[in-house]
């Protein structure tokens, strides 16, 4: 059975239903419902409107029966971004003028993927309409680089636009190579691409799908030995439930895109292997599925459920064949030294550990398959009511005779406010308009929420016992001045990440305390 098929097919009502169908409406075609629906948006979030790369790929399945209805859905949604799109060509997620190198490129790919897949289901003149929509947001993606941070997935996404571009069109611009230089030279010799400060296996899985897009057009050699790295590095993270990701990871995240698996299958035993297994978790129901995820994740999971599913009836019998066990069933040990991620697998457990995450653990039962343990550091509150913790990324600490030395520093947990609401507006309608503006300030706010480091005095020395049957944590803790409080709450995250903290289904199934870890904590 092809369950990506079934997944794609159960979410075509909830895609269908983001669009403005009403002929008579001036944001016909539109896609974000808080916009023109709800109307307590002031602006269209453009990401929406690349669902018609699903539509597509659903209409080639014959999943649509009225094939009509579906063209029109889908040339409502390609002729309403014009409407949307800033005279440079970009399209905006979160606020006015935001100039979003990543939508812009993402609805790029998604419509160009779906002239695509549409083929002679569209005419001529209709395809060339479409290629003339799309072209200032290929010419926004060479010409503007993303500024403040290194986020491989989304360079893959402007990669894999400008690959199909050129295949569509016939044009032959250089920029898909030279987004792809930048992955490369920021992939680690341990195979994962960087997402801002390191590895994150769940968005890896992103990027991998987009990846593979370009291979799929560009057969690029230097493309797909890169690949190959990257599948060699994320078969270690596939949990024994048939899982991926978590605290360990940069970005905490724990959505799995399986359209790079299933499509690299083929490629190498790793890309089988972790399609085999992250089936099983398809299989198990344990993943975060399109009809799960909130609607600013939908669209990049419903697309990549509907690339997994036209790739999984031709690579069927290699994914279900996968010829080698998944790391998570073998006894080892392995240390990526530059993600600072340590795994320990023994015949009762598999743990994994990010000692430059302050220790992030994540332990599962090997008996059971479930998850024993999920551990995001020490956390704790200042006499102020500044919230601590030990879980930012610290590139210098070491995992010495399993022993961690890690340091507390204040978590930013900022939300919006009526006041910081309207000076954004105002920035948005003023010094926004330019891009080297607007720049500055995405870089002031991924410091502020994520990358920023205000550390404070104590610190918390870790030792890390790995036994057959159980793991033992010695914590000797020196709590910083004028801490109010301090402890060890679980599955706590340091830093703001929209795409992490989404409910699992077996996050029920959790023991309420831990069979196979026991802390000996020591408080100065």
């Amino acid at each position: 059975m092809n369950l990506y098929r079934n997944i794609l097919e159960n979410n075509l009502p909830r895609l269908f239903n983001l669009y403005n169908l009403d002929p008579c409406s001036s944001t016909r075609g539109y896609g974000d419902r808080l916009y023109w629906g709800w109307k307590i948006s002031d602006f269209a979030n453009g990401t929406m409107q690349g669902g018609i790369h699903a539509l597509s790929i659903a209409m080639k399945l014959g999943l649509i029966g009225n094939r009509e209805f579906a063209l029109a859905v889908i040339n409502s949604a390609v002729t309403a971004i014009p409407e949307i799109r800033a005279k440079n060509g970009s399209l905006v997620e979160a606020y006015p003028n935001e100039h979003s190198f990543c939508v812009t490129a993402l609805v790029a790919f998604d419509v160009l993927s779906a002239i695509r897949h549409l083929g002679s289901d569209i005419s001529p003149h209709r395809k060339d309409e479409y290629i003339d929509i799309v072209r200032p947001l290929i010419s926004f993606i060479i010409e503007h680089d993303e500024k403040h941070a290194i986020i491989s997935n989304h360079l893959a996404t402007a990669a894999a636009a400008i690959a199909l571009w050129n295949e569509i069109t016939g044009e032959r611009c250089g920029r898909g190579e030279e987004l792809l230089d930048i992955i490369y030279s920021h992939q680690s010799q341990e195979g994962w691409y960087r997402e801002y400060e390191g590895a994150d296996p769940g968005y890896q899985t992103l990027c991998t799908y987009y990846l593979s897009c370009a291979y799929e057009v560009t057969q690029d050699h230097r493309l797909l030995e890169s690949l190959k790295r990257s599948g060699a590095f994320l078969k270690h993270f596939v949990h024994p439930d048939g899982t991926i990701g978590g605290l360990y990871g940069s970005r905490n995240t724990e959505v799995y895109y399986p359209g790079g698996m299933v499509a690299l299958a083929p490629t190498s035993d790793d890309f089988a292997i972790l399609a085999n297994m992250l089936h099983n978790g398809v299989v198990k129901d344990r993943h975060i599925f399109p009809q799960d995820i909130d609607m600013g994740n939908f669209i990049p999971l419903v697309n990549t459920y509907a690339v997994a599913a036209l790739h999984y009836e031709k690579n069927r019998d290699l994914i279900e064949g996968a010829p080698l066990p998944a790391p998570c069933e073998g006894t080892f040990t392995r240390t990526f030294g530059h993600a600072g991620i340590y795994i320990h697998s023994t015949k009762r457990y598999y743990a994994i550990v990010n000692y430059k995450k302050g220790g992030t653990l994540k332990v599962f039962d090997k008996a059971t398959g479930m998850l024993d343990t999920e551990e995001g550091g020490i956390f704790g509150r200042l006499a102020k009511g500044e919230r601590f913790s030990s879980q930012h990324f610290d590139g210098q600490i070491t995992f010495n005779n399993c022993t961690i030395e890690a340091h507390f520093y204040t978590n930013n947990e900022s939300y919006p406010t009526p006041f910081a609401h309207i000076m954004l507006r105002l920035l948005s309608l003023t010094l926004f308009r330019s891009l080297v503006l607007g720049n500055v300030f995405k870089k002031y706010i991924v410091k502020f929420l994520m990358t920023g480091k205000n550390k404070i005095d104590g610190r918390a020395l870790l030792r890390f016992e790995f036994l057959n049957d159980k793991i033992i944590i010695h914590k000797n803790i020196t709590k910083p001045r004028g801490c109010r409080s301090i402890g060890h709450y679980g599955t706590c995250k340091a830093i703001h990440m929209a795409s992490s903290g989404y409910y699992l289904k077996q996050d029920q199934e959790r023991p309420s305390h831990a069979g196979l870890v026991r802390c000996e904590v020591e408080e100065e």
